[in-house]
């Protein structure tokens, strides 16, 4: 029977994997060139916004600005999770905060501010400046960088085609296999999300954390210096609730499943701790001791004893003041 295209599998094979490692390779080369940035780049006189834009995009610089501006007073929380103006803007303000304030103005819900025009305007503005100072990656490069996810895309399709009619051909297809997921890898990997910041300002940035380290969370700054909520905010939390629900006081649908499990008629307190492991991920733990038939006796049917079924059961009726004890941990990952 003869070769598939003429080639040998084995041969195939050889030029199919080299031709995936030359493009990764050029590939790279090409990118670091593109990303590299300026030598004599400098991120100390940045802003937090600008800061926050080249570690995360627009989303996070618009996270930045309302940060500030909910610090100073100037906007708050509003009904159904909407911003509202809270005080006067505090002087010193950029473009983007100016825009987020009049949004909170509008009565704009905190999901929509990134899609309202004039903090799109403001962000573009602060865009345009990282990027005309060679800070920030523009779209232009980003896309030109991309394009040599086509090359990955037509070294996967040459290889399922040769998948195809090596399998009419009734050859072996193992190692092809192999090569062509490793091909998908490659193309993937091209055509990674955008990132923000050149390669020197990442260094630079890495720099500047590296001498404020003793602001980092981990490093648990003191409340005399930043006061109890900076000092808190991220690392960890802890809470003490008292709950009191009386007989068919809520409608089933509203209760909290694991308060009183799940019942009316009952009371007691609830200790809920929080600990920031790392970045976006939090253990969280509750211990609810409550008190269950406070008012109204129930009935209780208690198990005698590991029997197998049928089970061998006593029912107790007139039963009040019951103990509930119920310990609850969750690991919570944010994004």
């Amino acid at each position: 029977m003869p070769d598939t295209w003429g080639i040998p599998g084995p041969t195939f094979l050889v030029y199919y994997i080299g031709a995936i490692v030359v493009v990764a390779v050029i590939a790279a080369v090409h990118r670091r060139s593109l990303f590299r940035g300026r030598r004599d780049t400098q991120v100390d006189t940045l802003g937090p916004q600008q800061i926050a834009y080249l570690n995360g995009g627009d989303r996070l610089a618009i996270y930045s600005a309302m940060g500030g501006l909910r610090a100073a007073g100037a906007i708050d929380s509003g009904s159904f999770k909407t911003l509202q103006q809270g005080g006067p803007l505090p002087t010193g303000v950029t473009p983007l905060d100016n825009a987020i304030y009049n949004a909170a103005g509008r009565r704009i819900p905190a999901r929509q501010v990134a899609e309202d025009q004039w903090v799109k305007a403001a962000i573009a503005q602060l865009r345009d400046g990282l990027e005309s100072t060679g800070l920030a990656i523009s779209a232009a490069t980003m896309r030109t960088a991309r394009l040599w996810a086509l090359a990955g895309v037509a070294l996967v399709l040459v290889g399922v085609a040769r998948l195809i009619d090596g399998i009419a051909n009734g050859k072996p297809f193992t190692y092809l296999i192999f090569a062509i997921i490793g091909a998908i890898i490659l193309t993937i990997r091209l055509r990674a999300p955008k990132r923000f910041a050149t390669d020197a300002t990442i260094k630079a940035m890495t720099a500047l954390r590296a001498r404020h380290d003793h602001l980092s969370p981990r490093q648990s700054p003191a409340y005399a210096t930043y006061g109890a909520a900076g000092a808190a905010k991220g690392t960890w939390e802890l809470g003490l609730i008292y709950q009191q629900v009386e007989k068919d006081a809520l409608f089933g649908q509203l209760l909290d499943s694991d308060f009183g499990d799940g019942n009316t008629d009952t009371k007691g307190f609830v200790i809920r701790g929080g600990y920031s492991v790392a970045r976006n991920w939090t253990i969280n733990a509750s211990l609810f001791l409550n008190d269950l038939s406070n008012d109204v006796p129930q009935t209780v049917t208690v198990l005698n004893g590991a029997t197998p079924a049928p089970y061998d059961t006593t029912v107790i009726t007139g039963v009040l003041d019951r103990d509930y004890k119920r310990l609850q941990l969750d690991l919570n990952f944010r994004f």
